[in-house]
């Protein structure tokens, strides 16, 4: 019997073995390996060499391949989710958000028809950590973050699926990682060169059609190849399993040390979709019927969004021995967003805006659940460009010594956004036009009704009224250096280890807006000639007015018959923060019996300071602020690992958290509006949150990387912070005014998230043929949070999904891949408001989405994709659900192509 050695892509041991099939490693390019293992040329794993004593690395990997990553996840000392590459494979995702929500306990908040953030066991996005290859992942639009968070969420939407190698979420937090994650954290994979033994390349090519707004859809490209290399005898060589084994005299002893992948990826898309959108005012006095919120505007939308996603970087290996290993990574991504809009809005249909008429609201009598009144026709444009770009540069090692294994790592994350252009328009038309309007029948579809004639879509009754342009120039960087050291000791077996190490992060994040204002003769609509067609949007079901011509407004600019103000600096938006972080920490980890133990703690010194404007009641700045916060915290654990028997592994676990304020929570200017009786500011005393996390989970792992998982969490925080939105009787910077509205952040002494999760995967082998193909993915989370986020009123915490699942069923076999999967997440808080009647909630969401591929030859397979079968929307509703504030359909998403793999 012929043999050869593969080196795997994770530390597997034991009865283990039986579930690795080797045929999963494309041409046996499999990485990071810590163990070797002798199998037969069929592929039949039959003996393990003794595994080496593994090394946590700073830079944590996920595997690739699925039967990896169950046992990554089963010999895990802590709690974690692993979804590889193969998996991820699977789905019509569009970016790493996307993946993530496949996994246990991870809910997504799309925008635009994308996935953007995700929040873990019903934290929002603002309060959980991420990295890509160990390094910390950084925010790159600040205003962009929901929940008030002020710029710490992670918007996982700028990395494509191409850049990632597999996925690792954290539930129980070690003294090794960061302690930013009160719901847990993500680790994104790059594509590793580690353990390369044979050269590959990898490319996908697709493309489809999005039917809404007919537009061509998306295109996909994607390439990755690697390989080993050497010199031998003054000749270069390149590995192709033919000197594996082999072993040089000298300190580089590996005849080919040297190994490098790059990879590169691209996506467009040109989605387009169309919205309808209110603002509310309460009506106490008529609590029963429509009249209870009455409509300050409707407003009718039509978005085209074009959309081009990016990722490419690589990783070179130098490996002289096997004792010794370097390397530099280097990692690219995010995308560029141009963006065209046309709004169409009915404004002073409650009578509460300033217009030559007051326009009453009543019931319309012919519809009971209507209004009738009078509105006036604002036409607005919106033509902007933005780009958001995370890079990711590392340079580290581990080496062995005398049976002390060390590692360390430098490493620079940068995020930035970048605003070129933001030119919003606006065109006065028709007054007091006479409507008939009605959202409770069909919330999601009102019925709108212009009863007096006029039309609304004649471009010579809009007259050009209003004009600006904005600019943003962001960067979020932080520089870090960590290393660590495990020391063999012998407590209970030659397993056990105590492992310390450093981290230094050094934090700098800014943001600079700029406005720029114009001066303008009265322009009529109809002189920006050629205008685009008149739309029926929503299936026809409402017009949008006559179209902007966006290039002929900014002609007009150029020609100097609208004066341009120039970009100027706005100092509202400003704030320039220094946040660094210095770390220590002390864990053991070992083995007595079935038994596993994890104990340590960290040790987390934070030094920061704050910068920002403030502003008086006449909007004059009155001088600029730094605030400095110091503070350090100790973060605990104990996680219990108890081997009932070689495939089922009980879990239990204490561990402690940290999630600091955010940016603007702190550092927001104050601004005092008068007409509105406002006033808005940041709150410099605000203190971190920080959390005590217990967990006990069951898990029982099956064939062909399966799995059966049950598990409850508690955690419970001290000192929440949340978005304060209330009115106060008098406020001193608002004298005489009573009440005074004010917006801050504050927080909550106490507050709780607790819940269940359970999963399921498994591929029916024991069927019959063809039958044996036939499998089943799931999982659900159910989570209740509370929190006091209203005064003496307890309800549930921004960001909290009551019930989250996800459900596939798949058949795998002969070369064919079949999936139909769906997803559920339900309803959340979305924005903190004066009241409950006020908060804004997303709601519900049910998406169906269905995979194909097919292998026409080794290594040749095509696919074949449609994305939203159900076409769900986001919705978002303040109060209540009948009383909608934005809902966006996207219709399917088809997309087909073919892939590669040498």
């Amino acid at each position: 019997m012929q043999q050869r050695r593969e080196r795997l892509l994770s530390p597997l041991v034991g009865d283990s073995l039986a579930r690795f099939d080797p045929k999963s490693c494309l041409k046996r390019v499999c990485v990071a390996a810590l163990t070797t293992f002798t199998v037969d040329t069929s592929g039949t794993a039959f003996a393990a060499d003794p595994p080496r004593s593994s090394i946590e690395t700073v830079v944590v990997t996920a595997p690739r391949f699925r039967a990896e990553a169950r046992l990554r996840q089963k010999n895990a000392p802590n709690l974690i989710n692993v979804q590889p590459a193969e998996e991820i494979l699977k789905y019509p995702d569009f970016n790493a958000a996307e993946s993530l929500s496949r996994v246990p306990g991870v809910s997504l908040l799309s925008d635009t028809g994308e996935g953007r953030f995700v929040n873990i066991r019903g934290l929002d996005g603002n309060l959980d950590g991420a990295t890509y290859g160990g390094v910390v992942l950084l925010n790159t639009n600040t205003g962009g973050t929901y929940n008030g968070g002020g710029g710490r969420a992670v918007e996982f939407d700028t990395i494509p699926d191409g850049a990632i190698d597999g996925i690792i979420v954290t539930k129980t937090g070690t003294p090794d990682r960061d302690a930013e994650g009160l719901g847990g954290t993500v680790e994104l994979t790059p594509r590793t060169a580690t353990n390369i033994v044979e050269p590959f390349a990898e490319a996908t090519l697709g493309a489809g059609y999005e039917p809404i707004h007919e537009h061509g859809g998306p295109f996909n490209a994607e390439l990755a190849f690697g390989g080993r290399f050497g010199f031998k005898d003054g000749e270069p060589i390149l590995e192709d399993g033919q000197s594996t084994d082999e072993v040089m005299p000298g300190w580089i002893s590996n005849p080919t040390p040297f190994s490098f992948v790059i990879d590169g990826s691209y996506r467009e898309d040109m989605r387009g979709f169309d919205d309808i959108e209110e603002d509310y005012t309460n009506n106490p006095a008529n609590p029963a019927g429509p009249l209870y919120k009455t409509y300050a505007d409707l407003q009718l939308r039509l978005y085209n969004y074009h959309r081009r996603r990016f990722g490419y970087g690589g990783e070179f290996d130098f490996k002289p021995n096997e004792d010794d290993h370097f390397y530099v990574r280097a990692n690219v991504f995010g995308y560029v967003e141009s963006v065209k809009k046309n709004r169409l809005e009915y404004d002073c249909i409650d009578g509460t805006c300033p217009s030559p008429s007051n326009y009453p609201v009543a019931v319309d009598p012919s519809n009971p659940n209507g209004i009738v009144t009078q509105a006036d026709l604002t036409l607005h444009g919106t033509n902007e460009e933005e780009t958001h770009r995370n890079s990711v540069f590392a340079i580290g090692g581990e080496d062995t010594v005398r049976g002390v294994q060390i590692d360390y790592r430098a490493a620079y994350s940068r995020a930035t956004f970048f605003v070129g252009r933001n030119y919003n328009s606006g065109f006065g038309g028709p007054m007091g036009v006479h409507v008939a309007y009605d959202n409770i029948t069909d919330p999601n579809f009102p019925k709108l009704k212009i009863t007096d004639g006029t039309n609304p879509n004649d471009p010579a009754s809009y007259t050009l009224s209003s004009l600006n342009n904005s600019a943003e120039d962001d960067a979020d960087q932080e520089w870090s250096y960590a290393g660590n050291a495990t020391f063999p000791v012998e407590i209970f077996n030659d397993q056990d280890r105590l492992k310390f190490g450093f981290e230094v992060r050094l934090r700098n994040k800014v943001a600079q807006p700029f406005t720029e204002s114009f001066s303008f003769p009265a322009i009529p609509l109809s002189s920006l000639m050629p205008l685009p067609p008149d739309t029926m949007f929503y299936h026809g079901r409402f017009t949008n007015g006559p179209g902007i011509n966006e290039n002929a407004l900014l002609d007009a600019i150029r020609s100097g018959t609208i004066t341009s103000s120039g970009l100027q600096f706005d100092p509202t938006g400003f704030f320039n923060a220094d946040e660094n972080v210095y770390a220590g920490y002390g864990m053991y980890t070992g083995t007595f019996g079935p038994w596993g133990l994890l104990a340590g703690a960290r040790l987390e010194a934070t030094a920061a300071k704050y910068g920002f404007f403030d502003f008086d009641q006449n909007g004059n700045e009155i001088g600029f602020e730094r605030v400095s916060h110091k503070y350090t915290d100790v973060f605990p654990t104990v996680q219990l690992r108890y081997e009932f028997a070689a495939d089922l592994i009980a879990r239990a676990t204490y561990s402690t958290a940290i999630g600091r304020p955010g940016f603007t929570q702190l550092a927001k200017p104050t601004t005092i509006d008068n007409s509105s009786n406002t006033i808005t500011t940041g709150n410099p005393a605000l203190r971190p949150t920080t959390g005590d996390n217990f967990d006990l989970d069951l898990e029982y792992y099956l064939n062909d990387g399966g799995i059966a998982q049950l598990g409850a969490f508690d955690k419970e925080f001290r000192d929440y912070a949340f978005a304060s939105n209330h009115d106060v009787q008098s406020d001193p910077r608002l004298p005489g005014v009573h009440p005074v509205h004010l917006v801050t952040f504050g927080n909550i002494p106490s507050a709780s998230a607790r819940g269940i999760e359970a999963g399921y995967q498994q591929k029916f082998t024991f069927l019959p043929t063809p039958f044996d193909g036939f499998g089943l993915a799931g999982n659900v989370t159910f989570v209740t949070s509370s929190g006091e986020v209203h005064p003496s009123e307890n309800h549930e915490l921004p960001g909290t999904s009551p019930t989250t699942f996800n459900i596939a069923t798949f058949y795998e076999a002969y070369g064919l891949s079949l999936r139909v999967a769906g997803q559920y997440v339900g309803h959340s808080l979305y924005q903190v408001g004066r009241s409950r009647s006020t908060d804004q909630f997303e709601d519900s969401r049910f998406t169906l989405d269905f995979t194909s591929s097919y292998e026409i030859s080794e290594g040749w397979s095509v696919y074949v994709n449609v994305r939203n079968l159900t076409n769900a929307p986001l919705r978002i509703y303040t109060g209540f659900p009948n009383w909608p504030i934005q809902r966006e359909f996207y219709d399917q998403t088809y997309e087909t192509g073919i892939r590669i793999k040498i």
